[in-house]
């Protein structure tokens, strides 16, 4: 009897520990405003540790089974199942709009919380603790890092203009592109005979997010140009 109180305190310390880990990232992520927040990242965190202790206890019955009558629990596979699980959850968090893609970083606290919840489950406090400090430690300092290393950012230009003058503004666009260190990845045309206009969109690539404003209204002020968008 004892031995089962102490058990089901244990238990208890897991939960616990779940919830305030699980939380610490969850926070962390609903302060950017992301779609999966401190509850999404509590209860998937939860839900893995509750996973892993009804599994361990159950490798413990079972090993006090006669060997005739034993049916074999492997935690291990029961920890593989939650990870391939988790996925499901994760993809959810992940939001494509045209060439921009949101939502990889919470996808993989999500993942993470869920690995968290299988460590502690399996009653590996300190390694689940350090993780948590190193994940928030990314999460919170890795932020200020990337904003300084100016990363490539991949845009498309969208310009329009009159039929006769397409040729010559895709040569005018390439041109200002060009002189701004603004790379063309690739050109697509899109022709309008019917209302005598034609569409160029480039495909570019630039180093520092704060040009963009200013090189789109540089391609809009070029001769011939109807209208220039950004996507």
């Amino acid at each position: 009897m004892g031995g089962l109180a102490f058990a089901e305190t244990d238990a208890l310390v897991m939960l616990l520990l779940a919830i305030l880990l699980g939380g610490a990232i969850g926070l962390e992520r609903e302060s950017r405003g992301r779609p999966a927040g401190l509850r999404t990242h509590i209860l998937v965190c939860l839900g893995a540790t509750i996973i892993m202790i009804a599994s361990t206890r159950m490798g413990e019955f079972t090993h006090a089974l006669s060997p005739a009558s034993r049916v074999q629990v492997d935690p291990g596979r029961i920890a593989a199942g939650i990870v391939t699980g988790i996925g499901f959850l994760g993809a959810g968090a992940i939001i494509r709009i045209g060439d921009l893609v949101r939502g990889l970083t919470t996808a993989g606290c999500v993942w993470f919380v869920a690995a968290l919840g299988i460590t502690i489950g399996q009653g590996l406090y300190t390694l689940a603790i350090a993780a948590t400090v190193l994940a928030l430690t990314v999460l919170l300092a890795l932020t200020e890092v990337e904003r300084r290393i100016q990363p490539l950012v991949y845009r498309s230009i969208v310009v329009t203009a009159g039929l006769p003058q397409a040729e010559a503004i895709e040569e005018r666009c390439r041109s200002l592109l060009a002189e701004r260190r603004v790379r063309v990845e690739d050109v697509l045309h899109r022709l309008c005979v019917a209302e005598d206009r034609a569409e160029v969109t480039f495909k570019v690539s630039v180093r520092h997010r704060l040009q963009s404003g200013e090189v789109l209204r540089a391609v809009a002020a070029l001769e011939g140009v109807v209208d220039a968008r950004w996507f």
